[in-house]
């Protein structure tokens, strides 16, 4: 596993810094613009366009109890951008989305949402929540992309990079290019190079996500029983 500070210090090399002591408690102010500003820019783009697998992303199952509006958990970031992110496993169907509070009033109002399920996100970081138009009492999937990506040296998922030994968890080469791209932009240096690999390096990550979407859930013709082939066909 790539440290965070393993990334951090080829960063420094490519901006032509010297590398700190230390990456945790570095006060200095080129030390901490790499670190607190352009990293993290870098991370919460990655966060925002990816639908990361796990453990970046990750699955909720809320318990519907025949109330409207549940939390989500503290790590929620947002939704995956895919239909099946909000998952009704009694209706068998993906919930969809309200965006607009007009139309949410409207809906509720109507009553005409039917054995849809539609829902909406209200709340901040850190304490978001989903509400339901009809208060389900059954179970909801919920596919989302938490704030994390570092990990401690024992394997504990967090945003926050508080030791020497913290891992990386997401790709390692797109969040020191990406970083380093930011830097020399801001600091009215050549940065196009860089760029231009950060985004190359991200749509490959992207298309080989993406892959993992190719699977169809479409039926097709039925087999009929006589027409199948046995595993083993015993001897006459």
């Amino acid at each position: 596993m790539t440290t965070v500070v393993d990334v951090l210090n080829r960063i420094a090399r490519h901006c032509s810094i010297r590398s700190p002591s230390s990456w945790v408690t570095a006060t200095e102010d080129e030390h901490v613009e790499i670190r607190d500003d352009f990293m993290r820019e870098t991370v919460d783009d990655l966060l925002d366009r990816v639908d990361w697998p796990q453990p970046v992303g990750a699955q909720t199952t809320i318990t519907g109890t025949g109330v409207a509006t549940y939390a989500l958990p503290v790590d929620f970031r947002r939704l995956q951008r895919n239909p099946f992110s909000v998952y009704d496993v009694q209706l068998d169907a993906p919930g969809i989305p309200v965006t607009t509070d007009g139309d949410w009033v409207e809906l509720l109002d109507s009553g005409i949402a039917g054995a849809d399920r539609f829902y909406r996100l209200t709340g901040y970081e850190g304490a978001f929540s989903i509400e339901f138009e009809g208060a389900p009492d059954s179970d909801i999937i919920l596919s989302y992309v938490t704030i994390n990506w570092m990990a401690t040296a024992g394997g504990t998922v967090g945003s926050a990079f508080t030791t020497e030994d913290d891992v990386l968890i997401l790709p390692a080469r797109l969040v020191e290019v990406g970083t380093i791209w930011r830097w020399r932009e801001r600091k009215g240096l050549p940065f196009q190079d860089k760029y231009t690999e950060f985004n190359m390096l991200l749509g490959r990550y992207l298309n080989d996500l993406r892959g993992r979407r190719s699977v169809s859930f479409k039926r097709g013709k039925p087999v009929r029983w006589q027409d199948r082939v046995p595993a083993y066909i015993p001897e006459a």
